[in-house]
């Protein structure tokens, strides 16, 4: 790859405070260097997460108490709970910004301290999360909510995470459901109202609860399938430029790729992707629903609105024949109806988001979503996010390269999990690229 491509990102600012916010230490110092800074996001973590490794040679400062100059750790002091104000220009997408000062949503927060020690020099790997992370571990929701799933996720983050709407994207929910949050924590809460969420007009029940730089989301798996990817992708196994980008700079050539993972048949009809039975108890009336769902009857994957990031999915041969031959459940699900208590009186056919709606469902959009799996990492581009599609181009392996991209594992994927890697030399993003399906053309639903 080009030098042009990978090149060290900008620190405009990078302040330590310690953790009465009394005492502060400018890390782009001389005296201090920061080694590496990296920053994560995961659409399976509901915060961001990272490490900064810093090298601080000589002492500080003087320790008022011992009357002698002492260490960056013991003069700051440099513990968990010290705020990381940073500011980074990366040379490709937004600026990474936690240093506002207004706005304590816009920090880091040090949640772990390791020192590395020797006779000249010490230096620091500091464990960091965001806010969201302490306001959920800090609080327990004790309120009840009602109408539109979406809807009271909402307040919940405004009430508990204290984060106003311009620092998160909720969706609304197809359905709607009475819970109370029972001394929960919030996120936790949140999470399992995620797994309880339908979209609208969509056959792919399950929500997301995720954060990436900037913003918190609560969105489902056909939102981020629906989305045109905003970023296109090079890979042709090897780091020199080919004439077809056209890009000097190499930005949008992917430097190494791996494949992780490529479908895996019975775990797909062992968590129901083909056919599952359902039981439900409803506790008001002591009796028990059965419920069949089979790709047979139209339904999962191979239901008119089920979207996907390829090609429609098609039923593996040998699973339809086993159909053929006899009625086949692959997946017994158990649920407990919850019934609600908003009304005095309540009708034995009552129930509070009906389980029956999204539950073997959900198991088959999250299995599948997760079916395929790569690991690529290209030149830092801030822009990329968790949560984010992007299309890949892979140079076709065989001798009719002039005929096209390999048509199969050409596509559409939605980055699960990405680093932002930030050195003295480089500068990087490594993304887990997650797939449903096979194909340059996807399926999507209006």
């Amino acid at each position: 790859m080009s030098a042009a491509a990978i090149q060290p990102a900008i620190y405009e600012s990078f302040r330590l405070l310690s953790p009465d916010g009394s005492n502060f230490v400018d890390l782009y110092d001389a005296q201090f260097r920061v080694i590496t800074f990296d920053i994560y996001e995961n659409i399976l973590s509901p915060y961001v997460t990272g490490a900064i490794t810093i090298a601080s040679s000589g002492s500080v400062g003087n320790d008022d108490k011992l009357n002698r100059d002492t260490s960056l750790r013991n003069f700051l002091p440099l513990e968990v709970g010290s705020t990381i104000l940073v500011k980074i220009k990366p040379q490709l997408g937004q600026p990474i910004d936690y240093s506002r000062g207004i706005n304590d949503y816009k920090f880091l927060y040090v949640d772990k301290v390791t020192t590395i020690k020797d006779s000249t020099a010490e230096s620091y790997v500091l464990s960091f999360r965001t806010k969201v992370a302490l306001m959920s571990d800090t609080k327990r929701v004790t309120h009840r909510y009602n109408g539109n799933i979406g809807d009271s996720v909402r307040k919940i983050v405004e009430e508990y995470l204290e984060l106003d709407n311009s620092e998160m994207e909720i969706t609304k929910t197809a359905n709607e459901a009475s819970f109370s949050g029972n001394n929960k924590r919030p996120l936790d809460l949140i999470i399992d109202m995620a797994s309880r969420s339908v979209p609208a007009n969509t056959a792919n029940p399950g929500y997301l609860c995720f954060e990436t730089i900037g913003k918190f989301n609560f969105v489902s798996f056909d939102k981020l399938i629906n989305t045109e990817p905003e970023f296109t992708y090079n890979y042709n196994g090897s780091l020199i430029a080919t004439e077809q980008l056209k890009d000097d700079t190499n930005n949008f050539k992917v430097a190494s790729l791996s494949f992780v993972k490529d479908q895996d048949l019975l775990s797909q009809v062992r968590t129901g992707v083909y056919s599952s039975k359902s039981i439900f108890f409803n506790s008001l009336t002591y009796s028990f629903t059965e419920i069949d769902i089979s790709v047979v009857d139209g339904k999962l994957v191979d239901d008119p609105k089920f979207s996907s990031l390829g090609e429609k999915y098609k039923t593996p041969r040998i699973i339809e024949s086993g159909f053929k031959e006899s009625k086949k459940i692959h997946r017994i699900n158990t649920k407990v109806i919850d019934i609600g208590a908003e009304k005095e009186k309540i009708s034995k056919d009552d129930k509070n988001n009906d389980p029956e709606v999204y539950i073997a469902a959900s198991a088959t959009r999250y299995n599948l979503m997760f079916s395929q799996m790569i690991n690529a990492t290209v030149p830092c581009n801030t822009d990329l996010s968790a949560g984010s599609t992007i299309k890949i181009i892979f140079e076709d392996t065989s001798s009719d390269k002039e005929k096209g991209p390999d048509q199969t594992r050409s596509g559409k994927y939605i980055i699960q999990a990405l680093r932002h890697h930030f050195d003295g030399n480089n500068s990087v993003t490594s993304m887990n690229l997650i797939r449903d399906s096979y194909g340059l053309h996807f399926t999507k639903t209006s």
